[in-house]
This record gives structure tokens, C-alpha cells and sequence, in this order.
């Protein structure tokens, strides 16, 4: 099959999702607890029975391996370079719950030839399609193209904040560039580190206030969790689950509608955002 035929035969397969629903959870800036919201998605869906991997699109090392202390052997990068097969690649945390270290992968994937690139899309659609019910994306922080990319091509993309004025206002900042660049209009946000609902509201009424103001999108606030210092000495420990933190955010996700699948396939905008 030529080159431009096999490509279209994949365009067409790729835009059509087989109930995979993608949830990208991205923040402007890094220390904001992330990672550790990534991770807590995961656990709470995959105690619904519900089959998710968690995605690590972070660049350089696994922030999600590290708090899980489990070291990946393979990761994307591995995938791409042929060093792996797609199904080398998952580390298993409990029974429903898997994660994949992105590695520079994404970085790697714009600079492939067209057949090598569509031929690692199509293992990564056909194994996230048949395997999982939610793939969550930890994104690389800050206005990255990675980010940017991940963020704008997934059924629901959270944005994550806290009360500090700097991570406010990079929270904004990576609103504005994936609204003017992507045309998303929907994102959802949660404010982390509040010492209050009050302050978690007010924080995201800020941010809506600058975000209406300046671009077309709309953020939807669903939810807020506590300030908890022993979190600090969970992730240190190991431990990234922390009951009072996942109720709250299991409060947060009752919000969201997460049945919702977009009106094109998550691959296949994946795809042309590296204009194949």
C-alpha cells in the first residue's frame, strides 16, 4: 500500500474512538502537585473497576514512577527508537491501574519520517483503544509544545493551579496560548493547595474574570483540595495517596462529565498537530 493510501486509511480508523475517553491534566507552571492529581485520577477511576493508564508526558524522567517507586525498564522513547514493542512499555500498579513513561517520546515523534511516525501512532491508538477505558496525561509543565499539543487534542483538559499569584497567572498564560493556537474553549479547573473553599472560588473567579477578558474560553471550576503539608512527606515516602486528598478530588471529578468523547479522535488530532 502507498504511503498517501495508508495514511488515509489511518486518518479514518483514528477518528474513530473505540469509548477511550483522554484526560490531559496540564498547569502553568511546575510544583503545583500535578503529578500527584495525575496519579490520584487514575486510582480513583480504576477503583470504579474502570482500566486506565496513566500517561507521563512529563520530558527527561518519570515525575509518576518516581512517586510510585517503581522503575519503568522501557519508555515512548524506547517505542520510537525500536528498542521496545508497545506492550513492553506499561508498568502495572494495581489490577485496573498502568502508567508509561513518555521519556522525550512526544519530542521524538514530530521529527520521524511520515511512514515510521504513522506506523507509532497507529500501535499507540490500536493499544490504548483495546486495553483502557481512560488514559490520564500528566503534560510537561509550563507553555511547552508538548503541553500545548496534549492539552488541546484530549476529550477533557483540567488545568491545575493553586493560590499563588505566579502559578495564577501561568495558569492563564497557557490558557490564552492553547485557545488562540488550538481553539479549545472548554477547560476545567482545580484549584490545589487552598486554605479554603472560599479562597479555592474566589481564585478561580480570578482567573475566569482574565480568561474571559482576554480570549473566547470558558473555565469551569470543579472542585478545590486542601493545603496538607504531610503530603510533602508522602511523596518523599512514596506515597502519592493520600485519603482526605482523594476524597476531595473524587468530590472534584463528580463535576465532570467523563463519559464525553470529543468529535475527533484523540490520534488522530494528535496527528495533525505533527502535520501528517
Amino acid at each position: 500500500m502507498k504511503l498517501d493510501q495508508q495514511l488515509n486509511l489511518l486518518k479514518h480508523m483514528l477518528g474513530k474512538s473505540k469509548g477511550t475517553r483522554y484526560i490531559s491534566v496540564s498547569s502553568g507552571k511546575g510544583g503545583v502537585g500535578k503529578t500527584l492529581v495525575s496519579i490520584n485520577i487514575g486510582e480513583i477511576l480504576s477503583e470504579r473497576g474502570k482500566r486506565v493508564l496513566i500517561f507521563d508526558g512529563d520530558l527527561g524522567l518519570s515525575n509518576v514512577h518516581l512517586m510510585y517507586g517503581i522503575a519503568p525498564t522501557k519508555d515512548l522513547s524506547d517505542l520510537i527508537k525500536g528498542f521496545a514493542t508497545i506492550e513492553e512499555l506499561p508498568v502495572k500498579v494495581n489490577e485496573h491501574l498502568y502508567f508509561i513513561s513518555g521519556g522525550s517520546g512526544f519530542q521524538e515523534l514530530a521529527d520521524l519520517p511520515k511512514e515510521r511516525l504513522t506506523t507509532i501512532v497507529q500501535k499507540l491508538y490500536e493499544y490504548a483503544e483495546d486495553n483502557f477505558d481512560y488514559v490520564v496525561i500528566d503534560t510537561p509543565p509550563g507553555i511547552h509544545r508538548t503541553t500545548v499539543m496534549l492539552t488541546s487534542c484530549a476529550d477533557i483538559p483540567i488545568i491545575l493551579t493553586t493560590p499563588e499569584p505566579t502559578a495564577l497567572m501561568d495558569a492563564y498564560a497557557l490558557i490564552k496560548v492553547i485557545n488562540r493556537e488550538e481553539g479549545v474553549e472548554n477547560f476545567y479547573v482545580i484549584i490545589n493547595k487552598a486554605d479554603s473553599y472560599a479562597e479555592a472560588k474566589a481564585v478561580a473567579e480570578s482567573l475566569s474574570l482574565m480568561v474571559m477578558k482576554y480570549t473566547n474560553a470558558r473555565v469551569n471550576f470543579i472542585g478545590f483540595m486542601h493545603y496538607r503539608k504531610n503530603l510533602i512527606r508522602n511523596v518523599v515516602d512514596q506515597k502519592p495517596v493520600d485519603k482526605n486528598f482523594k476524597e476531595e478530588l473524587r468530590e472534584a471529578l463528580i463535576n465532570l462529565d467523563l463519559e464525553v468523547n470529543g468529535k475527533e479522535g484523540f490520534w488522530s488530532k494528535i496527528l495533525k498537530k505533527l502535520g501528517v
